[in-house]
């Protein structure tokens, strides 16, 4: 047999078998979030396996539905309000922002407004205990109707 080819017939089997092993699994997710008893209006909810990529999906009206790998999943909330002691920006920051919103009004299909999400007086009112660096775990079953329902407490975000 021709050396290259028996060589490709041989590593074929092996990728295909090699990258099929652990690819993850996912279920579906759904359920609500509230904050002092009302639910959270407009936020994210995320939820991660250690050394795997995050799903995250919108909160709206309190309410998420998406998919989450199966096993225990660290869970995040995040949701913004404006403040009223918010740091101003540096002169020349205001300056680069005013300049990308311009730029982005000139892309087709484009407003100003979507690049107001990184206005420095927005900031999360959800207890740090909920956010990226907490221990809240939920676990995600196969086959299951995975439905959660977290109650989120702390200051008043008004």
């Amino acid at each position: 047999m021709n050396r290259p080819l028996g060589f490709i017939l041989l590593l074929v089997p092996a990728m295909v078998v090699g990258c099929g092993g652990d690819a993850p699994k996912y279920a579906n997710v759904k359920g609500t979030v509230t904050f002092n008893g009302q639910p959270i209006e407009k936020g994210t909810i995320t939820f991660a396996l250690p050394g795997r990529p995050p799903s995250t999906m919108d909160i709206a009206d309190g309410k998420f539905n998406g998919q989450a790998m199966v096993g225990e999943n660290r869970v995040s909330v995040s949701a913004m309000k404006k403040s009223a002691t918010a740091p101003k920006r540096p002169p020349e920051a205001e300056r680069f922002m005013k300049g990308y919103q311009e730029k982005f009004k000139e892309m087709p299909g484009q407003d100003a407004g979507s690049i107001g999400d990184n206005d420095p007086s927005m900031v999360d009112y959800i207890p740090k205990e909920w956010g990226m660096q907490g221990k809240q775990t939920r676990v995600v079953e196969s086959g299951l109707t995975n439905e959660f329902e977290f109650n989120i407490t702390g200051p008043n975000k008004n």
